[in-house]
């Protein structure tokens, strides 16, 4: 009987850890995609003072900003925003390069 007691709740920790990761799964996604809507919208609002640059260029450079600021990040990293003003910079600039060479 305690054999088949301790199976039960070894099944039900174990679908528990699955729920669990599956859960914190979701949220990672959901919250990469809604940090990314979110920084190229607040990039190209901060950007749209420069008027030598369209809309359309602003949108391509803060897309490219916010894709290489994501790239490997962990979302514990991209709430950190001391390291994502310290990556933002190098990035940046690599999608300003990459612009003006297109």
């Amino acid at each position: 009987m305690r054999i088949l007691l301790c199976l039960c709740l070894a099944g039900a920790l174990s679908a528990c850890d699955k729920a669990v990761e599956s859960f914190s799964e979701s949220f990672d996604s959901a919250f990469k995609v809604n940090f990314r809507k979110s920084f190229i919208e607040s990039c190209a609002k901060s950007a749209r003072s420069r008027p030598d640059q369209s809309q359309e260029e602003l949108a391509r450079l803060c897309t490219c900003a916010a894709d290489g600021i994501m790239k490997n990040a962990t979302v514990a990293e991209l709430q950190d925003a001391d390291k994502i003003r310290r990556k933002s910079g190098p990035v940046i600039d690599r999608c300003v390069k990459e612009a003006r060479a297109s």
